[in-house]
């Protein structure tokens, strides 16, 4: 999930809900302004009974953003793992 910096918590909660209900595990990339939001919203999911697994958050500068993009979206010539984290 990448966040905008204006609605982090909202579209956080929102898309993040959705992929954990399913079983899915989410990586949040939040806007290099609110990185704090994400990860006090990961917090709280911990907090609340969420695998610590299950959601990752990953935080960079405004220079990093191009270079972690591309490794998020990179084609590793494998099959993705299987959605099913236990919850």
């Amino acid at each position: 999930l990448i966040t905008p910096w204006n609605f982090p918590a909202a579209m956080i909660t929102r898309k993040a809900a959705a992929a954990l209900a399913a079983g899915c595990p989410v990586v949040i990339k939040p806007a290099e302004a609110t990185p704090f939001t994400a990860v006090a919203l990961q917090h709280l999911a911990v907090q609340a009974g969420i695998p610590p697994a299950a959601i990752g958050v990953v935080t960079s500068s405004r220079a990093s953003v191009p270079a972690i993009g591309e490794f998020l979206a990179a084609d590793t010539s494998s099959p993705p793992p299987p959605c099913g984290v236990a919850l």
